[in-house]
């Protein structure tokens, strides 16, 4: 309805009255592009069990769009990524097959030597945090049992709260620190910048402004509960905040830069 009202005039409702039928089928009838008005008319079925789901609506002519071959690979290669070594995600790639994995993620008209690694790490790390999904290949699933309906009366009575959902957690490891601290004029705080590159070469910026009683331990775990490091780095990591913090706050660092490599 709220389509038919951008698309005709003759549909204006002011939320006092309600459409009539007549008008509603005129308003469709009237719609210039045959596509359009199919669809438009599907949604307006008054039976529910005629009516398109969601998941088909997507696949219509008017709404299906043809992702791009970049897309399309890079969702394959992330898919995928666990059965290559880690160590060499992006490049270099040694075997033919994974490099011409890569050479479909990047635009045809490219060379794989013009593209800048940050921005084919950027582009995979948006498409596995979900920034570019495949709308249109999302497989139907049925609804799920409520948890309460699936459990046996004996099973309830055990039941006595809901289990908490568990709390994502970064699984990746850090492999290389950059740390960079700038003091504020009047010397109380600093602003505390981090870079870490991540053991499948995806970077990773944080920044924070940070007070000389502020622990590194406290700051590592921190990081840790917001899932932006993994458990396992989370002492490795409170050593070198706490060396880099340090020579920061008594004076003793020659450059506002400060670097590491973990392994």
């Amino acid at each position: 309805i709220c389509a038919l009202e951008m698309a005709v005039l003759e549909i204006q409702a002011n939320g006092d009255n309600a459409v009539s039928k007549e008008a509603i089928d005129h308003a469709g009838q009237s719609l210039e592009d045959p596509l359009m008005r199919e669809f438009i008319q599907s949604c307006v079925l008054t039976e529910a069990k005629t009516r398109p789901t969601a998941h088909d609506l997507l696949f219509h002519r008017v709404l299906f769009e043809v992702h791009s071959l970049k897309l399309l690979a890079a969702h394959c290669f992330i898919n995928n990524q666990c059965k290559w070594d880690m160590e060499n995600t992006v490049h270099p790639f040694l075997t033919p097959q994974r490099k011409n994995a890569l050479i479909l993620i990047l635009d045809m008209t490219e060379m794989y030597s013009h593209v800048s690694p940050l921005e084919l790490d950027k582009f995979l790390e948006d498409v596995k945090n979900g920034i570019y999904p495949l709308m249109n290949f999302a497989s139907q699933r049925p609804h799920p049992i409520p948890r309460a309906l699936s459990l046996s009366q004996e099973q309830m009575e055990t039941v006595k709260t809901p289990t908490p959902e568990p709390q994502e957690t970064e699984t990746r490891k850090v492999v290389q620190i950059h740390c960079n601290l700038e003091a504020n004029e009047e010397g109380t705080r600093s602003h505390l910048s981090l870079f870490l590159k991540m053991d499948d070469r995806l970077h990773r910026q944080l920044s924070c402004d940070v007070l000389p009683s502020d622990s590194p331990k406290d700051l590592a775990s921190e990081l840790v509960h917001h899932a932006f490091i993994s458990e396992e780095d989370c002492e490795k990591l409170a050593c070198f905040l706490e060396d880099a913090l340090c020579k920061h706050w008594s004076g003793t660092s020659t450059s506002p830069t400060a670097m590491a490599v973990m392994y």
